[in-house]
């Protein structure tokens, strides 16, 4: 709180939108909303237990962010992704995950390689366990890991934005069958590249592990049909 000529001043309101923000993120994150989802300023309002002006404001920031837009009379939704945004961003995810673990790889600190070693093993259960969610998860933080590991925040913030948006996309394909098991070996690829500091191969077999092109695409593509989820993508031709 700041006091200015005798009146004080309160913060609240920016804290609010910022912690709205966060807690959306979040729900994207997690699948809890999908792209084309309605974004309703009064139920999110009521939802959070808060007046409709912080709703307002951090939904002006995701749309800022275009992580959310406008449909007109539909109002505002969760984006959508057509099927060559969608190409692109995984593209360039892969080039900044590329990035993050060549750095990694020459920045890693004890700590965040026993958490990588921690993540990669859950990764591993979970496939084991045939766990989808918990592999959605562990994965997570296996690349968020990395990320931080790093210790470039300009490239965290644009993976992270990045991330947001692909997010639903990384969840659907985790779905396809034998996707997990056949994370496993090119995670370990990764992670055993970035311990014994080879910056080049970590880049190298990370872009590989990001990529989708090829066959990758085309079974993304199958799957999203098989499994009723063109919904996420706004064009599949």
């Amino acid at each position: 709180m700041v006091r200015m000529s005798g009146t004080t001043v309160s913060d609240e309101p920016e804290s609010l939108s910022a912690g709205v923000v966060t807690r959306l993120e979040e729900e994207i994150l997690k699948g809890v909303r999908r792209p084309g989802d309605r974004l309703d300023e009064r139920q999110l309002a009521e939802q959070f237990g808060m007046s409709r002006t912080p709703v307002r404001e951090a939904l002006q920031r995701l749309a800022a962010s275009g992580l959310v837009v406008s449909r007109g009379r539909q109002g505002l939704q969760v984006a959508q992704m057509s099927l060559a945004d969608l190409l692109d961003a995984f593209v360039v995810v892969a080039e900044l995950e590329g990035i993050a673990s060549s750095q990694a790889a020459r920045r890693i600190q004890v700590e965040q390689r026993a958490r990588l070693q921690a993540a990669h093993r859950a990764c591993a259960e979970a496939a084991a366990a045939e766990d989808a969610e918990l592999f959605y998860t562990a994965n997570r933080e296996f690349h968020e890991v990395i990320a931080a590991a790093s210790h470039n925040r300009i490239l965290q913030d644009e993976l992270r934005r990045l991330t947001l948006k692909i997010s639903p996309y990384r969840r659907t394909i985790t779905y396809q069958p034998g996707r997990m098991h056949s994370s496993i070996p090119e995670h370990e690829r990764v992670m055993d590249a970035i311990l014994r500091g080879d910056g080049v191969q970590a880049a190298q077999m990370m872009r590989a592990h990001v990529t989708l092109l090829g066959e990758g695409l085309s079974d993304l593509l199958h799957f999203l049909r098989a499994s009723g989820e063109q919904s996420l993508i706004s064009e599949i031709s």
